[in-house]
């Protein structure tokens, strides 16, 4: 092999694993956000972004606490729900921005 092929060859190569350090680094980066409260043990807990139609439910733990992790950036209406179905209180907007943690109030 020629110094001339195996130098093209070398910064081709280098060129490659640059290009690949990039895209990993961009996907990491993905944007998202938190939204975490509290309510009564039990309760659900609906957060839905209605311009993506993104949609999450969970359940609160047994000490009152919820938090929703790695949301998409965006604004959700939060919806807590009695295990009979019955909602607890008027809906609220939250804003999700990238990795803040938007509290319920």
């Amino acid at each position: 092999m020629t110094s001339v092929i195996r130098k093209t060859l070398r910064n081709s190569t280098l060129a490659l694993v640059a290009a690949l350090g990039f895209a990993a680094t961009a996907q990491a980066q993905q944007a998202s956000g938190n939204i975490m409260g509290d309510a009564v043990a039990g309760d659900t807990i609906v957060a839905h972004n209605e311009a993506i139609g993104f949609r999450r439910e969970l359940t609160v733990d047994k000490d009152g606490r919820y938090n929703m992790r790695r949301l998409p950036l965006g604004v959700y209406v939060v919806t807590v729900k009695h295990a009979d179905g019955s909602q607890t209180a008027p809906p609220k907007q939250v804003r999700v921005q990238p990795g803040v943690t938007a509290r319920v109030q």
